[in-house]
């Protein structure tokens, strides 16, 4: 008999998830894609995210405050630069400093923009963490996430 290994979810449900990070959570312009579709378009400095939306509510506004989450298959350090790419199919290169390191598997990148409220966190996960400060270029699994208090901005 062979045992399988199975990592350990990231998440128990999206109302854990948003009260244990609520404090990352930040407010973006958001434009939501046709009714019923998962993905929200999320309007940012440095180019459009598109997240899976984890809340349970539809959309409907101009404004959400969200909290952006990813999960990293590798990062290496790299210049301070903030950047993001989209590589296709869901998945970001992502360019920031480490602003905190918040347990043994999450930790919050930075992108600074030119004013404070430029600035972009993340909320990501990983099997080995950068150390608190180091500039990064990390590469994200698909899908990139947004989890969001249930009360849409307008």
């Amino acid at each position: 008999m062979n045992a399988i290994a199975r990592a350990a979810a990231l998440e128990d449900s999206p109302e854990s998830f948003w009260e244990r990070f609520s404090q990352y959570a930040q407010t973006w312009p958001v434009s939501p894609e046709p009714l019923g579709s998962p993905v929200l378009e999320v309007l940012t400095p440095w180019g459009v995210l598109y997240v899976f939306d984890r809340s349970l509510t539809p959309f409907s506004g101009e404004k959400a405050l969200l909290i952006i989450h990813g999960q990293v298959e590798r990062w290496e350090v790299a210049s301070e630069t903030p950047a993001i790419e989209h590589l296709g199919g869901g998945r970001y290169r992502v360019q920031g400093r480490v602003e905190a390191v918040l347990d043994s598997r999450y930790f919050l990148l930075g992108l600074a923009g030119a004013g404070q409220e430029d600035r972009l966190h993340l909320v990501l996960a990983g099997s080995r963490l950068p150390e608190l400060g180091t500039p990064i270029q990390a590469h994200l699994a698909s899908p990139l996430m947004a989890f969001r208090a249930e009360a849409s901005l307008r």
